[in-house]
């Protein structure tokens, strides 16, 4: 059985784009967000996340579960379960930590995104 990584993610849709970010070089973009740790709250990680990554706060009282996507790690030999939400946040975008990019990207740039995003593309928005 293959290893479950469990990530809390927030999808924020303008129009026909996503917000996405990429890692280091990475070909593939990806919804912001990032692992749940153990014992924590998916919505608590989406928090931590997004202040480390992004340097963004959501605002507690916008972020609303969406949908859990179950898909192939990308670039790895194991699942990955996305725990969507949506929400708003205080302060401008400024990618930190290991974000190398956070941009608007057009959901039918297929190739540009993460086989996970694809598939929460297709089923949900």
């Amino acid at each position: 059985m293959k290893k479950l990584i469990k990530c809390a993610c927030l999808v924020k849709q303008h129009e026909n784009k996503l917000l996405l970010v990429r890692v280091r070089n990475n070909k593939h973009w990806y919804l912001p967000g990032g692992k749940i740790e153990e014992f924590e709250l998916a919505e608590d990680a989406l928090k931590r996340e997004l202040s480390e990554e992004l340097n963004i706060d959501l605002l507690d009282n916008t972020i609303k579960y969406l949908c859990t996507v179950t898909d192939q790690a990308y670039g790895e030999d194991a699942l990955v379960e996305l725990v969507c939400f949506t929400a708003d946040w205080k302060g401008s975008i400024y990618p930190s930590a290991e974000i190398s990019e956070a941009e608007w990207i057009d959901i039918t740039n297929e190739h540009l995104l993460a086989p996970a995003v694809i598939k929460l593309v297709k089923q949900h928005l």
